[in-house]
């Protein structure tokens, strides 16, 4: 009886052990996000995702993207944990400004980081 006691409360394990919530940040050691950006000017941007039962990365995406484009774009648009995707300011200076940069997480999309960047006019550098 005493074996088939352990063995139930083994098997249902902690009631309150949770799995570690999922956390995404931006990997600012290795690709630090500027405060200001010149139009057209390309940079990396990793995200890094821990917790992840998955591992299956991060979208990226840039708001306000209303029209299309307007707060620039990424390539790729998603990729792994710490894996940097480039991303290009948009040719001119949007009209809502600054714009905002944001990775989420694939496998939870209420998990997120977001950072802000202020597109300025300058020479601007394409992604390779």
């Amino acid at each position: 009886m005493a074996w088939s006691l352990i063995a139930l409360l083994v098997a249902c394990g902690d009631p309150k052990a949770q799995t570690p919530a999922i956390v995404v940040t931006f990997d600012l050691q290795n690709y630090p996000i500027p405060a200001d950006l010149d139009i057209g000017y390309s940079i990396p941007i990793a995200a890094i995702v821990t917790n992840d039962p998955k591992n299956a990365g991060v979208t990226f995406s840039c708001s306000p993207n209303s029209p299309a484009g307007e707060c620039g774009t990424f390539f790729p648009t998603g990729g792994g944990s710490d894996v940097p995707a480039c991303y290009l300011a948009p040719d001119a200076i949007p009209a809502q400004n600054p714009v905002t940069v944001t990775a989420t997480s694939v496998t939870d999309p209420t998990k997120s980081v977001s950072a802000m960047i202020t597109i300025v006019n300058g020479p601007g550098n394409p992604c390779p």
